[in-house]
């Protein structure tokens, strides 16, 4: 990963479940069985479900296909090399976090039929061993639960 990666990427939210434990692609291995294999895209122990469902070489009637039945987006990163990069600029504890790479990094596909294009956001989970539990692209960041009962509560505020 080339010093150009770390500087384009900003946290731009974190929730830390657990910071007893440093785990990932810098960390100590412990997870079951052989280590996965961190630099390499492909790695379905470190990257299952990302190759799965929000992969590169997915078809675009796969993705909407899945929004509409989900009626949720769903998230397409355009190049496999960045979520290694992703998982590398994370902190290294189990948590979520969202991202921005400052870049286009993937495509978002909506229940109504429209994609959205040159999204640069990403929701990235990391499991207790390091490995990603989910990472794909989104269009912008949501409000934290407690961020919209605020907002609710200062609209209702009138004076």
């Amino acid at each position: 990963m080339a010093q150009d990666d770390l500087e384009i990427i900003q946290i731009i939210e974190a929730d830390i479940i657990d910071s007893t434990i440093e785990v990932g692609s810098a960390c100590i291995w412990r997870g079951s069985g052989k280590e996965p294999q961190w630099d390499n895209p492909k790695s379905i122990k470190a990257y299952d479900h990302i190759i799965r469902h929000h992969g590169s070489k997915l078809k675009s009637n796969n993705l909407l296909g899945r929004s509409a039945s989900k009626k949720r987006d769903q998230g397409q990163w355009l190049n496999d090399r960045d979520w290694v990069i992703a998982e590398k600029y994370i902190p290294n504890y189990y948590g979520q976090y969202i991202i921005k790479f400052n870049r286009p990094i993937g495509r978002v596909y909506h229940p109504d039929g429209r994609i959205t294009e040159n999204v640069e956001y990403v929701k990235i989970g990391r499991n207790a061993d390091g490995t990603i539990k989910y990472a794909y692209p989104v269009v912008s960041p949501q409000k934290s639960v407690n961020e919209t009962e605020v907002s609710e509560n200062e609209q209702n505020q009138s004076f």
